[in-house]
This record gives structure tokens, sequence and C-alpha cells, in this order.
């Protein structure tokens, strides 16, 4: 490559880096710096994976990836899968140097936040020229400073869950494309008023931290988890309903059996419904509340089904009207 670009290449550059900062969704900004770095490297194929650890396993999932006609697609279906031999290494190396290097055939190049690496690049490319490595370095340290203000943007500040924001465009989100099964899940702390009139707010806050660390630890492979408001936190797994009952059942055991400090004993009350079929968001949250509602009138400590309840005679659907609006 030329060590000075010809003007055009600098415009097209330009324009695609402010594409790029332009983002303000994930997956987009994901996508705009393929195409940046694409542009510039004029690779043969470009891809980029998600990194999770699982059991302190790597595992993969595909992302973003260029087509034959240098197009990017994000591939529907890819689920994560154990990392190969040359991503294990990759990751390993990007652990020690965070700056591209030539590995198995391919140009790496970690993706980190928070200290954190989230995702890989693996390009396809010969060996790279200075500028090359600069810029590649240079371009990715951008893109985790956006993606350090979108993780604030969408983070609720104390727990570190994901905000209410954020929760009401997944709902939209989920809506949209119904043909997946997932369960929403609404969580509130019993009592947690007489802890903050008892211990004060800074206990109040710890409990929700804490509370916050054992939905993590519980669910966090198998779902989103959100800061809803106050005391009260949602939950969307990505699991049918009989799952999903198995899967909160462990976490309200998990937290009536964890001693808080100083408070001792927390529990928490859940209502859940399948997400699917619903005319608007505000239906699927009405009815996941209803549940709420019916298990901490009912005794608390306990998680409940909509269908269940409705299935027993326990609550009576309401009637949605045809045009009516409801709006969070």
């Amino acid at each position: 490559m030329d060590q000075h670009l010809p003007p055009t290449s600098i415009a097209t550059l330009m324009e695609q880096m402010a594409k790029m900062t332009s983002q303000r969704e994930q997956r987009e900004l994901e996508r705009a710096l393929l195409e940046l770095v694409g542009a510039f490297l004029q690779s043969e194929s470009i891809s980029l994976y998600g990194v999770r650890h699982a059991e302190s396993l790597p595992e993969l999932k595909l992302l973003q990836v260029s087509g034959e006609d240098d197009s990017l697609i994000s591939p529907e279906g890819c689920g994560w899968l154990p990392a190969g031999d040359d991503a294990r290494k990759a990751i390993a190396i990007g652990r020690e140097n965070r700056g591209p290097w030539q590995y198995g055939g391919h140009i790496w190049q970690v993706i980190y936040q928070k200290n954190n690496i989230i995702a890989l690049l693996q390009i396809e490319h010969g060996a790279l020229t200075d500028d090359e490595l600069g810029f590649l370095t240079g371009m990715v340290r951008i893109h985790e400073n956006y993606l350090r203000l979108l993780y604030d943007a969408e983070r609720d500040m104390l727990t570190g869950l994901l905000n209410r924001r954020s929760f009401d465009a997944r709902l939209y989100e989920l809506l949209d494309k119904p043909d997946y099964q997932h369960t929403l899940a609404l969580v509130d702390i019993d009592h947690f008023k007489l802890v903050n009139d008892r211990y004060g707010h800074i206990v109040g806050d710890e409990v929700l931290l804490l509370v916050a660390h054992h939905m993590e630890q519980v669910l966090g492979l198998h779902a989103q988890l959100y800061r809803y408001g106050g005391e009260e936190f949602g939950i969307i797994l990505r699991d049918e309903p009989q799952l999903a009952m198995t899967r909160l059942e462990a976490l309200r055991e998990n937290i009536a059996t964890f001693n808080f400090p100083q408070v001792g004993q927390v529990n928490i009350s859940m209502g859940y419904v399948l997400i699917g079929g619903q005319m608007l968001p505000a239906n699927v949250v009405e009815q996941a509340d209803r549940a709420l509602y019916y298990a901490k009138e009912n005794g608390r400590n306990q998680t409940c089904a909509y269908s269940q309840l409705l299935q027993d005679g326990q609550i009576v659907a309401k009637v949605a009207h045809e045009g009516d609006i409801e709006l969070f």
C-alpha cells in the first residue's frame, strides 16, 4: 500500500469514519467499523465474532461477515460455539498485546470493553505495513471509546444492569420478530421500603447491588437483565416458560438463602409471561406485572406464571379494545 493515500481515498475513509461515529446502536457501530476497516485494507474477507467465556473457556458467535460482493451480512441463527484453536490462541495473545497481529494465516484484533475482551476481528490480509498497523489500532481504539459511551448510555448507574430505555427497545424488537420464544419476568424485592427505612439508603443500595449480582451469577448466560425502576427488575429470558420457571426459581432460592450484610434475609417475588402474539409491548408488561402483583399479594417470595394464574382462575384476562394505544 502506498505510504500516502490519494485525496479520493482519504475522502472515502473520512466519510466512513463519520458514518461510524454517528451510530447509536452497537450492531450498527460494529458494521460501520468493518466497512471502514475493509475499505482501508481492501481485505478479501473480514469477520467479527462476539466473545464470551463459559466456565473459563472462550466461546464465539459470528456477528458480522463480508459477503462475496464485499457487502456485510449479519448471519441469522448463529449461536455460541467453542472457539477453535486459532481463535483461542488469538484471544490469549490479545490479553497481552492489544494491537493487531498475524497468526494462523489471518490478521487478528481483539476488541475490549471495560477491561474484558468482547469481540474478535479476523481479517484475510497479508502482512500489514506500519501505516496499516497504526490505522487498524487507531480505529479499534475509537470503536472501543464509542462502545463505552453506548454502554454507559444503556446501563443503570448503580447496578450496571441494562436500564429502562434499553428494556423498552429490546421488548419492541422482540415483538417485531415474534418467531423466537422469549419470556419476560418482572422482579420485585419484598419489603424493600422497610430496608431503606430501617437501615438507610446506603444499605438499601447495597441490597440492590447484591440482588443484581445474584441475577448476573444465576442468569447471566441465559437472559438480559434490567433495572426496571426502584427495587424492580426486568428479565428477558431466551427460554420457553417451563425452562424459564426453573431458572427463575433457582434465582429466587439463591437470593433467599443468601445472608445480606446488616439486613440478613431478603426475598424476591416474580411474575412472568411468554413474549409473543401481543399487539403492544404494554400488554406484555401488564401481564407480567399482574402475575407479580398476585405473587406479592399472596405470600411473597414466590414465582407466578401469568398463564397458570389464568388457567387456575386466579385472575381474569383483560379485554384489549381494538384501537387502544398504550405507552410505557
